[in-house]
């Protein structure tokens, strides 16, 4: 009786293949020996900008590249690099200008002393 519901019954599996994916799933074997194998496959994918520019390097065609240890890869487009660069000269721009108006209100504002980033 069992060995006749036995494909109705599924065998469950769970492992991570070559590419870093991991899958789960459930397999259901008909009274024939053959599979039918349901299978869900997920990727954990990280890509970290601040990485990228921060500790990475620029490329020909105008994005950053860092590679970490363990393979993982972080990447900044050209596009979104060109548009961080002029968001933050605008920043600078507007901070240059508050600046400036606390100079002229003579409202003396302590120096702001930073080190580049290494």
């Amino acid at each position: 009786m069992f060995s006749a519901l036995k494909h109705l019954i599924p065998q469950p599996h769970g492992y991570m293949d070559n590419e870093r994916r991991y899958n789960v799933g459930l397999t259901w074997i008909d009274p024939d020996g053959l599979t039918d194998v349901h299978n869900i496959e997920i990727r954990y994918v990280r890509n970290c900008e601040r990485l990228a520019i921060e500790h990475g390097q620029p490329q020909p065609d105008g994005s950053w590249l860092y590679q970490e240890s363990n393979g993982t890869t972080h990447i900044m487009s050209a596009e979104r690099a060109k548009a961080f660069m002029a968001k933050t000269q605008e920043h600078a721009n507007i901070m240059c200008g508050m600046l400036d108006k606390l100079t002229e209100a003579g409202i003396d504002q302590p120096t702001i002393d930073t080190a580049p980033a290494t």
